[in-house]
């Protein structure tokens, strides 16, 4: 092949790259100036109908509505649209999304046939803007299946909507269906969706009991975290968790973790004893229960977490200097340590009282700033 011929090849390539860029960046001109007026053709609609309908929107305009949000630009133009309706009018648009609660009951029927992109995007609009409390058997339905059949993003948004709109057993059924499935999910996302939960906590408590012969020791962990973490759950029950050496890494370690948040007298023997407990192999349960006894203040205590001093992790060590100075101890208290052989000993508690003086000193100087 000549030159020529190549210098020419790679010129219209080139050129057919440029033409391409330029039609790329019209059509996306285009289609914000599209999208912008299809939202102020939709927010035009929606303020009118809130002015004079609020409570009782009419068929037409929820018909109306309803074709408008069976497609994805739809759906995007109605989020923005009622962000702001909301912010000018919050009494008004409560009502109005109130009244128009059938319109998500309808829609349900038209994304059970569209992808998961689609049907991710509408359990995130449900999520923002359904109001029917608890969620209607249909839409809850809808959800469910999503968070059984859809990919990962369409889960995580039903889940989501689950805990916002649906019923305790719903949301307890959701979290059931991920362990049933085998499919991957944070932990973090079970405990959050726990803790975002709108109805009462303590049925979800009851539902989420009923079903935990069901669910992997990770899960039972998040589930603990989301208990400790919202001030439920039986103290004794988690205590038997805690003391079941059988149990899980992470079950226990979010047990110990429970009686750092809430103090019970039956716990603390134990977590004295996992302080103490020298074996190498077993330091996370160390380092957490050192944290855990920031809330059974307590000469036994004191002298477990200067043990947890001499640890070969760091992390026992930073843990239980932190929990001492939390006891409001000086450094003058722990003159055996300060002046024993044990170096490493020594710098973690002149590291940390060293460290709460800078923090100190640098609130002291932001408050004094004018202004």
């Amino acid at each position: 092949m000549k030159i020529e011929w190549l210098i020419a090849f790679y010129l219209f390539i080139s050129v057919m790259m440029i033409a391409f860029n330029f039609g790329y960046l019209a059509y996306e001109k285009l289609h914000a100036k599209r999208f912008d007026a299809r939202t102020k053709r939709l927010a035009e609609l929606l303020g009118d109908e809130i002015e004079r309908n609020a409570a009782f929107p009419t068929e037409e305009h929820k018909r109306t509505l309803e074709r408008a949000m069976r497609r994805m630009a739809g759906m995007e133009s109605f989020d923005l649209t009622m962000g702001h309706l909301l912010e000018q009018n919050p009494a008004k648009s409560e009502r109005y999304l109130h009244g128009i609660a059938t319109v998500f009951d309808h829609l349900t029927y038209h994304f059970a046939k569209k992808d998961d992109l689609h049907r991710a995007y509408f359990a995130y609009i449900v999520k923002r803007w359904y109001r029917e409390r608890p969620a209607g058997n249909t839409v809850e339905q809808a959800l469910l299946r999503y968070v059984r059949e859809g990919s990962f993003y369409a889960r995580q948004n039903a889940l989501e909507a689950l805990s916002q709109v649906g019923s305790a057993r719903a949301l307890a059924e959701a979290i059931a269906t991920l362990e049933r499935d085998g499919e991957f999910h944070s932990p973090k996302l079970i405990t959050e969706a726990a803790l975002a939960f709108a109805g009462e906590a303590t049925e979800l408590e009851a539902e989420l009991k009923e079903r935990v012969g069901r669910f992997s020791p990770h899960t039972v962990a998040a589930l603990v975290n989301y208990l400790r973490m919202a001030g439920l759950g039986d103290p004794d029950v988690i205590l038997a968790l805690m003391r079941d050496e059988r149990e899980d890494l992470e079950v226990r370690l979010a047990c110990i973790r429970y009686f750092m948040r809430r103090h019970w007298p039956a716990a603390e023997a134990d977590l004295l004893k996992l302080a103490s407990d020298n074996d190498p192999a077993r330091w996370e349960y160390r380092a957490i229960a050192a944290t855990a006894l920031s809330n059974y203040p307590g000469m036994e205590a004191v002298e477990a977490l200067k043990g947890c001093l001499s640890s070969p992790s760091w992390f026992v060590r930073n843990n239980a200097a932190k929990t001492l100075y939390d006891y409001g101890l000086a450094l003058d208290d722990l003159a055996d340590v300060m002046n024993g052989p044990d170096a490493y000993a020594r710098d973690m508690l002149a590291y940390h009282w060293e460290l709460k003086r800078v923090e100190e000193e640098e609130r002291k100087r932001k408050e004094a700033l004018p202004v």
